[in-house]
């Protein structure tokens, strides 16, 4: 065996001459990614406008898209967004997770999205969201199949299946002004009139009652709001059979709704798990109800009893028949807690307007008994503009629509395959049709004939628009103004703490009124109030 001799210096230096090289190629390789990602983003955000004037321009970006930024405040995002694009507001896009989106920010291109039923679509986001909730392929059949235009049961003379036009045409039948909202209306008074006193309070908020004494309680304000609210709305929709079955369901229901952006969104099962017993508790209370007989079911609403019929008509099970209603229990009940805490929110810290509404509301109570609900509807300006206030401030909704067509809206060419999203909250930020005041709780800009300009005007969208706008908004604004009247009618409610606006959440997507930042909740001392 023979060895050759290694000179000591070489062999000390062989680590440092391989870490050396190592080090050369990490830098190398790191060169290539910069120049591939500063390749490719000249090509995206530069070259690619130009080449494709026609197509939307897209917000650029460095790292893989827009979704982090998205989520953790839309509105700054799109604000950005509409600022870096400027005027005229054409349509522009934004990649979310892989998924390209358009967004129309001018109010005159959102009427073109609404006329549109030829190339746009909203039925697949709403199948999403009942096959997202659990709702067989079998069952999703039955209901968006053409049914003939002579079928017993509600008329279809179109020949429309259920889930496309039918269940709209029920709602409007049971939501639009007349003896169906009216019965409704009447559940929802029922309630309060009964649990808007202190020894009833005590009762009812006792699972989350901070404290009380001998005269007044201390509420968290959203879950005090949002328990009410849906229960009530249990009461008006299915009698009190679906409390009986399940006196947790509200509670239940709120912690499914606080994390139901989870669903929309498709969120990877191992994140949802919390959001997916809620909603499975709350859809075997609905199923536990269905497997009642309908005759043993007292006081609930034509609309429920005739859904359930037409749903067994065309086939679909009782535990699809629970799922669907749920899904619409959900954005039934979704807006209108949340607009009774924003509503009581503005109004608290803003209190010059609780007396003015107070002696507005006055004429229509006896006592603490409310009596005249047309005197609520018809008579109060200041109420009603406090209403439209809260939902300029407060809707974070969103319209989608699918693009099943290349289609032209604002001038630009929307490729097919994609979504158009529709943000209504940049239209009623819009300084030019609201003034430079925006972000203050003014009910004032809604008084006289400026009610009627502003609310039928492009830039007032909180219901949505064309023939997808919300037909319950009726009885969620009869509803809101018969609570916030009565609450300031029987009670002195003070903020209890430092009185500073919670912070929305404004990340989160929402089917309407935004929720509140990292459950900032706020505490408030309710106490009998004395009325002459």
């Amino acid at each position: 065996m023979s060895s050759f001799p290694v000179d000591d210096s070489f062999a000390l230096a062989l680590p440092a001459i391989f870490f050396g090289s190592y080090q050369h190629n990490l830098l190398r390789v790191a060169e290539l990614l910069l120049l591939g990602l500063v390749t490719w983003r000249f090509w995206r955000f530069t070259l690619s406008p130009i080449l494709y004037p026609d197509d939307p321009k897209e917000l650029p970006y460095w790292i893989p898209c827009h979704g982090p930024a998205f989520f953790h405040n839309s509105q700054v995002l799109l604000s950005k967004a509409s600022k870096h694009f400027g005027v005229p507001k054409e349509p522009f896009a934004l990649t979310l997770f892989g998924s390209r989106m358009y967004i129309i920010s001018d109010s005159k291109q959102t009427n073109e999205v609404y006329k549109n039923l030829e190339t746009l679509s909203f039925i697949e986001f709403v199948q999403h969201l009942f096959k997202s909730n659990g709702v067989t392929e079998s069952g999703l059949k039955a209901a968006y199949m053409d049914l003939p235009s002579d079928k017993a049961g509600f008329p279809n003379p179109q020949g429309k299946s259920l889930g496309g036009t039918l269940v709209r045409a029920m709602h409007i039948h049971q939501l639009y002004p007349g003896e169906n909202l009216d019965h409704l209306e009447a559940r929802f008074l029922e309630y309060f009139q009964e649990h808007l006193t202190l020894p009833m309070m005590r009762k009812a908020c006792a699972s989350y009652m901070l404290t009380q004494d001998d005269s007044s309680v201390n509420v968290p304000l959203m879950r005090w709001c949002s328990e009410y609210f849906v229960r009530a709305g249990g009461l008006a929709y299915f009698g009190d059979m679906l409390g009986a079955i399940d006196p947790k369901l509200a509670s239940t229901f709120i912690e499914f709704d606080d994390l139901s952006w989870q669903a929309i969104y498709q969120y990877p099962d191992f994140f949802t798990r919390e959001m997916r017993d809620k909603r499975a508790q709350t859809q075997l209370a609905f199923k536990k109800y269905f497997e009642v007989p309908q005759n043993q079911r007292t006081g609930d609403a034509w609309f429920t009893k005739t859904m359930e019929n037409e749903l067994r008509a065309v086939g679909v099970c009782t535990s699809d028949i629970a799922i669907i209603l749920v899904t619409l229990h959900w954005a039934i009940n979704t807006n209108t807690r949340k607009t009774a805490f924003w509503m009581l929110t503005y109004v608290l810290h803003n209190p010059s307007y609780i007396e003015q509404i107070r002696k507005e509301t006055a004429p229509a109570f006896e006592g603490k008994k409310l009596v005249d609900l047309e005197f609520l509807h018809d008579k109060c300006p200041l109420l009603e503009s406090c209403w439209f206030e809260t939902l300029r401030m407060a809707s974070n909704a969103a319209s989608v629509r699918q693009i099943n067509k290349d289609t032209i809206i604002g001038g630009k060419v929307l490729r097919k395959g994609n979504r158009i999203m529709i943000p209504y909250r940049l239209l009623h930020f819009d300084e030019s049709v609201y003034g430079d005041d925006v972000y203050t709780f003014k009910p004032e800009r809604f008084a006289g004939a400026a009610a009627d300009k502003l609310t039928r005007g492009d830039s007032w969208r909180p219901f949505g628009g064309g023939k997808t706008m919300c037909s319950g908004r009726h009885v969620a604004k009869r509803a809101t103004l018969m609570f916030l009247a009565m609450v300031l009618r029987n009670f002195e409610v003070e903020i209890v703490g430092e009185k500073k606006l919670p912070v929305p959440d404004l990340g989160r997507p929402v089917l309407g009124i935004m929720a509140v930042k990292d459950d900032d909740d706020y505490t408030v001392n309710i106490s009998e109030r004395i009325v002459a």
